[in-house]
Formats: structure tokens, sequence, C-alpha cells
């Protein structure tokens, strides 16, 4: 993941996300009906104080995310999303469409105000609307609680993740409590739990060392609190310098503080152009990738550094309290249609069967076919998924819960009280392809000098390279096709028994480069006829297009 300042966020939403309505109005006409309701509950009680507050401007939620939870390292650090930190549409559809709670609750502690302002829930997920007055805030990056839960009252508790940024307000920030639904088709009264806020700001540090000159099993001092890295694997290919490396932390604490390499020239700040945390089996070890794009003259001045989550600023606070919320709403609200196979067949890993509609969100659920096909059989998954709803486009993704299985998610722009006659449209685009060779090339005896194989995949030039270290039969692979995204693991054969070498993990989408280097520990302890397998591969198809009817 990439170090993402608030501007950097807020310009990426302005970019990707389609125009928003008005959320002042919208606010305003919450907190009147809040306040009406207020008044006739008290007979002659006067209007509550948040509809003064209601006037001041607060952000569009969809934009004003700029502090995120660090989740727990995962496959890829872009597989974090940062752009779907924006996709909360829905929630201001579902308030403005009477499918959520107006709240009117301010709870104070350590000097800062908590004040929730509307909860709206669906089957999946709640979400709480919020806004926290502080008396002077940080120059920060990432803004955390120690402590965060939601608990229903069955007494169970739900992990919570809060997406809050600074308002426009001075110490004001702003955003959403997001948790499970733990409602059911109910009404139920939730206990909210804050305690500690922990503000962070990245720490940057210069190394001795150049990037230039990294080399495989380099030890680097990170010259901070995570001590020495240790350099896996460093290439260069073209315009692209591709490190792997291992950082000694502490605990699953240290990982939520998101290390990492980025490098300067001059006084432009590189930061990777992909990043990802690949598995490994050590433990204390977090196995990182970064991958470079600068020029040859650009990577001979660059310096290395190395920056993780610093802790600038604790307010040690507790912010109870608890609130109702209505699953009851999101129950009657729920539209749910079963797909035509014969309409949204198409070429896709994704067997879609089913249509929902949420107060939040609009849902295609899908099987996925990767479980019941052969694994010889073409591959397809497409990295643009668009919904054409009512003639207007809405940006998704897919999403996996163990309860739901996978589904392509949209954010509701707006609510219709008949969903059987929206018509709607799923454009499927940028198709990743995954296939399996099964040629078999021969190998000559294999020496300390490099030897050459020239083929194609599909019609994609790859050359596979191989030679000896040792006993150790080594195995590179690389295109110079930028559509080639990567040979993912190659076999050999010795003496007619198939050899695998250990798996070295690539992250979506690739490494930057499409260069792989495979090692065979050992194979060359014993002589054999030699053949090689170029196994499964993967690559960019722009041309494959998909549109289905939905609706």
């Amino acid at each position: 993941m990439n170090k993402l300042t608030e501007e950097q966020l807020l310009d990426l939403a302005r970019k990707e996300r389609p125009k928003l309505p008005d959320f002042e109005a919208m606010w305003e006409r919450i907190q009147t009906e809040q306040a009406y309701t207020n008044l006739h509950n008290a007979s002659a009680a006067p209007r509550s104080r948040s509809l003064a507050r209601s006037r001041k401007r607060l952000i569009p939620l969809a934009i004003a995310v700029s502090s995120v939870i660090v989740a727990a390292p995962v496959v890829a650090g872009v597989s974090m999303g940062w752009p779907v930190l924006f996709d909360r549409l829905g929630f201001t559809t579902a308030m403005e469409s009477g499918l959520g709670n107006p709240l009117d609750i301010t709870v104070t502690s350590a000097g800062a105000s908590l004040a929730l302002h509307g909860v709206v829930t669906d089957d999946r997920r709640t979400d709480v609307m919020f806004t926290l007055d502080i008396p002077s805030l940080p120059d920060y990056h990432i803004v955390d609680f120690e402590y965060k839960t939601i608990t229903n009252s069955r007494g169970e508790t739900m992990p919570l993740n809060v997406l809050a940024r600074k308002a426009d307000s001075p110490n004001r920030m702003v955003g959403l409590l997001e948790t499970q639904n733990g409602l059911g088709n109910k009404k139920d009264r939730l206990k909210l739990s804050l305690q500690n806020m922990v503000f962070y700001k990245y720490k940057d540090t210069e190394l001795d060392a150049s990037p230039m000159s990294l080399k495989d099993n380099d030890r680097v001092d990170s010259r901070t609190r995570f001590g020495t890295l240790q350099i896996v694997s460093a290439a260069r290919e073209n315009d692209v310098l591709t490190v792997r490396y291992e950082v000694p932390i502490g605990g699953p604490e240290d990982g939520k503080l998101n290390p990492g390499l980025f490098l300067k020239v001059g006084e432009k700040r590189v930061d990777s152009s992909y990043s990802a945390t690949l598995p490994t089996e050590k433990a204390g070890i977090l196995l990182q990738l970064n991958t470079f794009r600068l020029s040859d003259s650009e990577l001979k001045s660059a310096k290395l550094y190395f920056t993780y989550l610093d802790t600038v600023q604790t307010i040690t606070g507790t912010w109870n309290t608890s609130f109702e919320a209505d699953g009851v709403k999101a129950s009657q609200a729920k539209f749910r249609k079963p797909l035509d196979p014969a309409t949204v067949a198409n070429d896709s890993d994704m067997d879609l069967k089913e249509l929902v509609v949420t107060p939040l969100e609009v849902r295609l659920m899908y099987d996925d076919k990767r479980k019941t096909k052969s694994p010889d059989l073409e591959s397809v998954y497409y990295d643009t998924n668009q919904l054409v709803l009512d003639g207007k486009t809405i940006d998704g993704g897919s999403w996996h819960t163990e309860k739901s299985g996978w589904y392509l998610s949209f954010p509701l722009r707006e609510w219709s009280q008949d969903w059987s006659q929206a018509p709607m449209k799923l454009l499927l685009s940028d198709a990743r392809v995954t296939k399996r060779s099964k040629a078999w090339h021969p190998l000559d005896t294999p020496s300390e000098t490099k030897q050459t194989i020239d083929t194609k995949l599909d019609q994609f030039p790859v050359t596979f390279t191989y030679y000896k270290e040792g006993e150790d039969l080594i195995v590179e692979s690389y295109s110079t096709d930028p559509d080639f995204i990567v040979v993912s693991q190659t076999s050999v054969k010795q003496d007619g028994e198939v050899v695998y070498p250990p798996i070295t993990p690539s992250p979506p989408g690739g490494n930057g480069t499409s260069k792989k280097v495979e090692r065979y520990p050992g194979l060359l302890s014993k002589p054999g006829k030699l053949e090689l397998n170029p196994g499964f591969y993967h690559f960019k198809d722009g041309s494959r297009k998909a549109e289905l009817t939905i609706n």
C-alpha cells in the first residue's frame, strides 16, 4: 500500500466518483425531521440544538475519507482498495429515502465530543454517520481507536471499522462507523464502545543503501524499531525495479503500522507503482514486495527510504453509548430476483445467479466456476465491473463473505419503489486470462552458462532461460509483450517423472514485470533427460468485453 495523504485521497475521490447529491440539503432535512419528532414527542420542547448545527456544511461522505483502520496484511496491498472507501453512496441514498434512522446522540470524553447522526442497515452491514469534535487535531495520516466494538442485545460483539477524515470545520472529523449486521430482520439496540483515539503519521528514514546496488540476500538496517531488513531479491527489468524484502515484526500490531520502502530522486518522492504483502511461513516476518518505475538516470541518483506509521498523539478517553437500528426496514426494502442463466451466460469465472438490492447496494451474486471446472480450461477474470442502472453507470467490485459467498457490489445512487421495472445491464471489461500450456520443451544438459528456449504462449513471445547453480536448476521466464503478465509455475519432467519447483508467490496482476525466476532444488544431483513445461500463464486481453442484461 502506497503512502496516501488526505489530499491524495481527496484527489482520487474527485477523479473516480460520480457527481454526488446535495449532502447539505439532505442533512438539513434529516435534522429538521428529527427536530420535529423530538418536538412532537416532548409536546412543547424547544428545538434540538443539533438543528442549529445542521447549517454547518458537512463534507460528502463518499469523499470524506482520509483516515482508515490499517488492516492486517493481506495478499496484495492493492487489495486493501483505497477507492473502495469512497463507495458509500448507498448510505446517503438510504437516509434520503427514509430507510435509515436519524440519530441525535453526543458523547464527550477527554474533551472530544462524538456525535452520532444517523444509522442505516441492510442484511450485511450497519453504517453509522458521525462527527467528532476534538480540542486540537494533530498533523496525522491515519486515526484509529485502540478498542472499538458494537454489541447487540444478545451480547454478540462485532468488530468495527472506522472511516473518517478532517471536516472543513476546525478540529472536526466526519465519517462512518461500519460493522457487520447483527440485527437480522428486526429492530435492536446496539451498544457502541470506543476507547483511546490514536493518531499516526508516517515516519520516513533514509537508509544507508543505494537502490541501484541492491542485491539478493543483502541486509539493510532500517534505523528504526523494525531492525534489519533482509533483501530476498532485487531485479531490474527495463524501467522496473522489483524488490522483495523481509521486515521483522514483533506481532500483528507491528504489521498494522504498514512498514515499507520508497525512493527519492532529488526532492521527488517515488512511491511503488505496485506493492503487496506476500504469504510466508516464517514467524515474525512480513514478506513485502515493491515495484518502482523509473529511468536508469533516476535510479542512479535515487535514495532508499523506509517508512512506517508512528504514533503522534493519543487521546485517552472512552466514548460509550447505545442507539436503535432498524433491520425491519432493510428486510422490507430488499429486492431479490433469480437471474436467467441463458441471459447472463458469459466467459468469465462468474456464474451469475441472483440480483439483490438492499438499502445500501446492488449485489450480483455468483458462484466461482473454477471450483467445478477443469484447471486445464481457460479462466477469465474481468478487472472492471460496471452496472448501468436506469442509464447511469456505477463502478463496482468483487466481494466475498462466509455467509453470502461471492458477489459484485455496486453502491446505490438512488432508490426505486419498484426495482422490478428498473433497467440494469452489467458491463465487463479489462480481462485477465489464465491458460495452461501442454507443450514440453526438451532441455540440453544444464551448465553454469545460460541457455534459452524461445516460444510463444498464445500470441505472446516468451523466453525461458535455464542454467545450473550447484545441483539446483534455475528457470527464468520473460516476455517483451506488455500485455503478458507472468508464467505462474513451470514444471520439469525428469526421465518421465514430473517435478514442480517451490511456489514463488506472485501478487495479482504480476510484479510490474513479466520476469519470473524459479529454482528446482537438488534436481541436477542425478542425471536424466529433462523437459520443460510452461504450465499456467496469465495475460491481459483488452479486446474482451461482455454486456449482460440483468433486469
